[in-house]
């Protein structure tokens, strides 16, 4: 991809958000906040956005998942059936908008129509032992903001749902999911993830919540025991119900705060075994193997896309100093860096066109504009590897390629190019 072709400017520090990390993606030219929560996505980020759903989606489809799409404007009706439109309406959460047929809700949440597409489906336990997930964008009118991307109004995220005949079942594949979630954020460069105990407040009792752990940039505070191996959300400890608590924490739940160590850490992920509270409310029935009707059970789980995207930002400055997005989810691969000269830039251009063809993510920065501002861009682009077609190219025959990650650099000539 030419960058000339983006319609892309960077700026300097704006000194106006509340997060470095999105200010910085803000000076990139990829991020654009149009208002309070709300963010619009330059070619590179919702390149960067994309992969992250790809490594997502893989991993779910390699255990059977299946993917589908729910509606994203949902009639009143079916939040009636469950009896969370008054609690999502008067808590100020949902957007809700009236139209010519009667009023609908604006996608905060999906639990209801995930039963919805299948229980017309599901008779028999026959039926019985899927997942369905989704990857799309969700609306909630958050109260406070912040983060950036973090916590928005509008944002991007899988939601996936269960089904299943039997509590052991679910269990099941609440545990296959669990491990799955283990191996997308591996894959993602994230290595400072933990499953930790949650309250689950989507309907069933048990729940776990992927944190992401950095004292600076955590959103919530977990109390942390390194010997147990035990790590619970704040608002654990502050249960008054102490019949969940003890569900929640289990043997441990004679345990004293003092016995913990509170970091900081945000949430990445959650999944909660919703047994058969949705299956009731909405009557989602199936004939067990024993001939007897039955209610279905339910797990369901999520993970946050966008705010992924100022995670993995951030983790690459606690790495390296610096912005460097992961091989796997870059935008491109490498960046040709060439100087604004007829000659350099045919050149620029074969280099291009060799790399692409090796299936190769590149783009080539082709634009008026010195190689010293063209490096200062890619500093904010996170574009990993530069080949800089300039000076030494009209000389010598020779490209300056660099690898910011390992902060090498060398002099290579074009049949050092052709072997990438």
């Amino acid at each position: 991809m030419k960058l000339s072709n983006l319609g892309l400017k960077t700026k300097k520090n704006i000194g106006n958000e509340d997060c470095y990390i999105n200010e910085l993606l803000e000076q990139s030219g990829q991020l654009k906040k149009f208002s309070v929560g709300c963010f619009g996505y330059g070619t590179m980020l919702l390149k960067i956005r994309r992969n992250i759903e790809d490594v997502i989606r893989r991993n779910l489809d390699e255990i059977g998942c299946a993917e589908v799409q729910y509606s994203i404007l949902q009639a009143k009706s079916y939040w009636q059936a469950s009896g969370r439109w008054d609690k999502y309406v008067e808590t100020g959460t949902m957007f809700t908008t009236e139209g010519r047929n009667g009023e609908y809700a604006i996608c905060a949440t999906a639990e209801e129509f995930s039963l919805a597409m299948v229980k017309d489906h599901i008779k028999s336990y026959r039926d019985l032992g899927f997942i369905h997930y989704q990857i799309g964008t969700k609306f909630r009118d958050e109260i406070r903001c912040q983060g950036g991307i973090i916590k928005s109004k509008e944002f991007n995220m899988m939601d996936a749902y269960s089904f299943d005949e039997s509590k052991e079942k679910m269990i099941e594949n609440y545990n296959k999911m669990k491990e799955a979630y283990y191996k997308i954020f591996k894959e993602l460069g994230l290595d400072n993830v933990k499953a930790i105990v949650s309250v689950n407040d989507m309907g069933g009792k048990i729940a776990s919540e992927f944190m992401w752990f950095d004292e600076e940039y955590g959103q919530d505070t977990i109390f942390c025991n390194d010997e147990l191996g035990l790590y619970v959300n704040e608002e654990v400890f502050d249960l008054e119900n102490k019949e969940l608590k003890a569900i929640v924490l289990g043997k441990y739940v004679d345990i004293e705060k003092d016995k913990f160590v509170k970091r900081k850490a945000t949430e990445v992920g959650h999944i909660f075994q919703n047994e058969q509270v949705y299956s009731k409310m909405m009557n989602g029935t199936f004939i067990n193997k024993e001939g007897k009707q039955d209610y279905f059970y339910n797990g369901c789980y999520g993970i946050g896309v966008s705010r992924l995207i100022s995670i993995i930002a951030v983790d690459s400055l606690r790495k390296y100093g610096k912005l460097i997005w992961n091989d796997n989810i870059s935008a491109f691969d490498i960046n040709i860096i060439c100087k604004f000269d007829e000659k350099c830039l045919n050149k620029g251009m074969e280099i291009y066109e060799t790399l692409k063809s090796k299936g190769l993510k590149v783009c080539i920065d082709d634009r008026d504009y010195s190689i010293g501002e063209k490096l200062k861009d890619n500093e904010l682009f996170g574009i990993r590897k530069i080949i800089i077609v300039g000076n030494d190219f009209l000389k010598n025959n020779l490209f300056d390629f660099e690898d910011r990650q390992n902060s090498t650099k060398e002099k290579i000539d074009f049949e050092k190019i052709l072997t990438f």
